[in-house]
């Protein structure tokens, strides 16, 4: 966990001061248009690749997706009028997907990272009532965003405990039936047929008629056995 959060800042920090610098720098803000451009064929490029590649490397794109679109959406926004920019709502969903994928402690450094961002920008006026009230929505909706991802996060364990529950009860429905299929039926079958053998050379009719209870009550033992096994193949197959 800790391991993860530091990983997480400092790609964050990383590309909000990148972000800063290349937007400060007059010889490198004429290319702006082809950064965005780089960063979608950067984007497409790593979901391409996820597709091909194992699991595990579906995983540790989430982090290179998260940093991308964190350069892309302050490129835009920046280059769109900043704190005045039509595209600011963006940010809002910055802060929504870190909540959710990241944790807690790192959306709080996202949202106090983009203040500082805007308030070092160049042309950032504090005594502009436009400029103040999106800095104070960028705090106002991190309560929120945290709130969402909580819940988020909630509704992700509970399905993998579902999902955990679902596959022990197959494991033990499995367990069953091969009991029922190997073991038992096998045994009740054996049982049956020594029993239909040995019932007529059976002298004694005392004797004879226990050995037919007998052989009455494990037939009727093995046609129960044998509706169960398919009563518990049919509740799986629906």
């Amino acid at each position: 966990m800790p391991t993860r959060f530091l990983l997480h800042t400092i790609l964050l920090l990383a590309a909000t001061a990148g972000i800063y610098v290349w937007i400060t720098l007059p010889l490198l803000t004429v290319y702006t248009l082809q950064l965005v451009a780089a960063l979608v064929i950067l984007y497409l490029g790593s979901h391409w690749l996820k597709a091909k590649k194992p699991r595990w490397f579906q995983r540790s794109t989430i982090t290179l997706d998260i940093t991308i679109l964190t350069c892309m959406i302050l490129l835009l926004v920046t280059a769109t009028g900043a704190l005045t920019s039509p595209l600011f709502f963006l940010l809002y969903f910055l802060m929504f997907g870190v909540a959710m994928l990241y944790e807690i402690e790192a959306t709080l450094v996202l949202t106090g990272v983009l203040i500082l961002f805007f308030l070092f920008l160049p042309g950032t006026d504090l005594g502009d009532l436009a400029h103040l009230s999106e800095l104070l929505a960028l705090i106002m909706i991190t309560p929120l965003a945290i709130l969402f991802g909580h819940q988020y996060e909630t509704a992700l364990d509970a399905k993998r405990a579902r999902a955990k529950l679902t596959k022990n009860l197959g494991r033990e429905e499995t367990d069953t039936l091969l009991f029922l299929s190997l073991n038992l039926k096998t045994t009740l079958i054996s049982a049956l047929d020594n029993l239909a053998i040995t019932i007529p050379l059976t002298r004694v009719t005392t004797v004879r008629t226990h050995l037919q209870t007998l052989y009455t009550d494990l037939k009727q033992l093995y046609r129960s056995a044998n509706e169960l096994s398919k009563s518990i193949d049919h509740e799986t197959d629906h």
